[in-house]
């Protein structure tokens, strides 16, 4: 599988990849496959490296309500198989923090002499003129801002401001995640699991892609949702004992 996956050139193509050989198993082999490769990726195995990014990016971008059965299935074998960073990987909950009842995220100022509509605004965000690209990375808009991700003037930067943007709320998080480009930037994808008003589901599948300083970061950072910082903590230790993938 690892093989088949990293000779397909791109990232939701790897995806979609790693879920059609994983559906093609049992539940308890494709939970034993994901396991395998969260280890080979702590171990630093570069195919599996990449092979764990393509696994995480089909986790994040999968439709949950089309494939709840598959996706219970897989928990529940791993809960059985008390393969806990697999069960971790395949939860989720509330962000840890949030916007107050009622409140919003505040509208974006653009340097013109008008009310800008909300499809002004994501035309906009095509455009190539820094000062209001500057501008729209904090607009509240979901839809602006996935166009604001595409538009090839953007940087690392800037995708970094949308990501570890606080206050935000989960859709402006998840645009940022499902975004193939910027989901493979690995400080894109820390700024994402260390974002306590994110998806904390969104964390927990980033977390096996994030090298080991980056672990401890999050798994004593404090802030965090306990299920992020304990299952960092346990890549952590996974780690740290060197278990070694393919013969566990």
């Amino acid at each position: 599988m690892v093989r088949h996956v990293v000779g397909v050139p791109e990232l939701a193509m790897r995806a979609a990849t790693v879920a059609g050989r994983l559906e093609a198993l049992e539940a308890d082999e494709a939970v034993w496959c994901l396991d395998q490769l969260i280890r080979g990726a702590l171990w630093g195995d570069a195919d599996a490296m990449e092979a764990m990014l393509a696994a995480a990016y089909w986790l994040v971008t999968v439709d949950v309500d089309a494939d709840y059965g598959w996706i219970t299935e897989l928990f529940e074998a791993a809960y059985r198989a008390e393969r806990a960073s697999v069960v971790a990987m395949l939860r989720d909950a509330p962000p840890v923090r949030g916007l107050a009842a009622g409140r919003k995220l505040p509208e974006v100022r653009l340097p013109l002499e008008r009310e800008i509509t909300l499809g002004e605004r994501r035309m906009m965000a095509s455009e190539r003129e820094r000062k209001l690209l500057d501008r729209l990375l904090m607009d509240p808009s979901p839809l602006v801002i996935g166009k604001l991700l595409s538009n090839p003037q953007l940087r690392v930067r800037d995708v970094l401001v949308i990501a570890a943007r606080r206050p935000t709320v989960p859709e402006l998080v998840n645009e940022v995640a499902c975004h193939p480009v910027w989901f493979r930037k690995v400080e894109v994808r820390e700024a994402l699991a260390r974002n306590p008003f994110g998806p904390t589901g969104v964390a927990l599948k980033i977390l096996p892609t994030l090298p080991l300083k980056m672990l401890r970061q999050v798994a004593g950072s404090g802030e965090l949702h306990e299920l992020v910082q304990e299952a960092a903590g346990r890549l952590v230790r996974l780690r740290e004992e060197r278990t070694a993938p393919w013969r566990v």
